[in-house]
């Protein structure tokens, strides 16, 4: 009866054995009035049942946002599989899609049933809390994962497309280039309207403006230099040394070569300050060269020099500009004045707005530039030479800056007098000839 009634109560027995006692027949009682065996020599304990297991909140929260998060990393990868289109991928992501999911609806129902019934004991088990995090953050992982995975392919497709497009872009300025060339000599004037311009009487017109400009900007430099305490007569010297000069304020001469022969540096090679050189052997290129030499003059002299270098500063006068003004900076003068270069470049300064002498440089750069693009447009190209020191004058090739001063000081009709320096380079135009101006040496002649 005791065995009946312990699994009556669904409860665990538990024997000791005791020592042999006298039992008293008075005291024992009976439990069922249906008289039972009584089992004697042993004692039995009663325990009772557990309780139920109650669902745990936070482990609940935990597997869920687990579920979810898989279910999302699974979806997302299943998207990914489709482009490219994986097959393989597709079936692996949609089963652990779907495993996900059914996971979700066991927590479902497990969790919503009837939570006051005694006999309710979810079979389902339930991650720890550390676990679920654990893998939530797995599932996170392979979600970031799939994303860059995607990203990546994406900068992989779009690098591809950009090395087509470059290598596009590259034969698109080939073609361009040539279809310009093309242009160029068909949209060209005439010959004779082209020859007409190409004159000795053009050039010779051109060169005296530049001549002119270039004139005005030496003589704001030498009032700067002046004004600042320079001893002009020693800067004289210092350029061309042992040089009797006629006048005291002939000195300025010598800074007008200075500058002159400074600007018309590499005259005769086609790039004048910027890349390139020579003269084209190709006859095509050549007359293409001539051509669009005399199309940039024609440009040019319609333009402001000012708002052309300020506007473009990586033009091809832009960057004559600067390379000529770093010329004259950098060509030894400042040196040999007593190695005061920090001196001579305050007072000088950079190519910039606040430069006093910015507007009449650029002015300057720009007639000779001008110069430069018209002597190239010529055929052949004009030819640019100088007097040296101590050569014998000869008034076919030259032209006395002080003709005055010459005619005052001559002694004797057979008298010869020497080259002190160049002041301004001489051009040859086809046969013509067009003196440069040197300044005589007062003191060196021949009878």
């Amino acid at each position: 009866m005791l065995q009946k009634f312990a699994l009556a109560f669904k409860t665990k027995t538990i024997e000791f054995f005791a020592d042999e006692e006298e039992e008293d027949d008075d005291a024992a009682v009976d439990l069922d009035a249906v008289p039972e065996e009584v089992i004697t020599g042993q004692r039995v304990v009663v325990l009772k049942p557990d309780p139920p297991a109650q669902p745990n909140p936070d482990a609940l929260v935990s597997s869920l946002f687990t579920g979810v998060s898989s279910f999302r990393a699974a979806y997302l990868q299943l998207q990914t599989a489709h482009s490219p289109f994986d097959l393989e991928a597709i079936r692996a992501a949609d089963c652990a899609a779907v495993s996900h999911l059914h996971r979700l609806y066991e927590l479902k129902r497990a969790f919503l049933t009837n939570p006051q019934s005694q006999n309710a004991n979810p079979t389902l088990p339930l991650s720890a809390h550390l676990d679920a995090q654990v893998q939530e953050n797995q599932s996170l992982l392979r979600t970031f994962e799939t994303v860059v995975n995607r990203m990546q392919a994406d900068i992989d497709r779009k690098d591809v497309e950009s090395a087509e497009l470059k290598q596009r872009l590259l034969e698109s300025e080939a073609e361009n280039d040539r279809l310009e060339r093309w242009l160029e000599l068909a949209c060209s004037p005439p010959e004779e309207k082209v020859e007409s311009l190409l004159t000795v009487g053009v050039f010779n017109s051109v060169l005296k403006d530049s001549c002119r400009v270039a004139h005005r900007f030496v003589r704001a430099l030498f009032d700067l230099l002046k004004n600042s305490g320079w001893n002009l007569e020693l800067v004289a010297n210092s350029i061309y040394p042992d040089v009797c000069y006629a006048k005291s304020g002939h000195c300025r001469y010598a800074i007008l070569s200075y500058i002159c022969l400074a600007m018309f540096d590499s005259f005769g090679l086609d790039g004048y300050g910027c890349e390139g050189n020579g003269i084209c052997s190709n006859s095509e290129d050549y007359e293409f060269r001539r051509r669009n030499s005399l199309r940039k003059f024609i440009e040019h002299s319609t333009l402001d020099p000012l708002e052309l270098i300020n506007g473009d500063p990586n033009s091809d006068f832009a960057r004559f500009c600067d390379s000529k003004y770093k010329n004259i900076i950098n060509s030894g003068l400042e040196s040999s004045l007593l190695g005061n270069s920090d001196h001579f470049t305050s007072i000088i300064g950079n190519l910039r707005l606040s430069n006093p002498l910015y507007e009449l440089f650029v002015n300057m750069a720009s007639s000779m530039w001008m110069l430069h693009k018209l002597a190239w447009a010529y055929d052949p190209v004009v030819e640019i030479f100088q007097i040296g020191r101590g050569a014998d004058f000869s008034m076919v090739y030259m032209e006395s800056v002080c003709q005055k001063s010459f005619d005052k000081n001559s002694v004797c009709m057979n008298s010869r007098p020497k080259v002190g320096f160049t002041v301004v380079p001489g051009f040859r135009v086809g046969r013509t000839v067009i003196q440069c101006c040197v300044y005589l040496d007062r003191m060196k002649r021949i009878f």
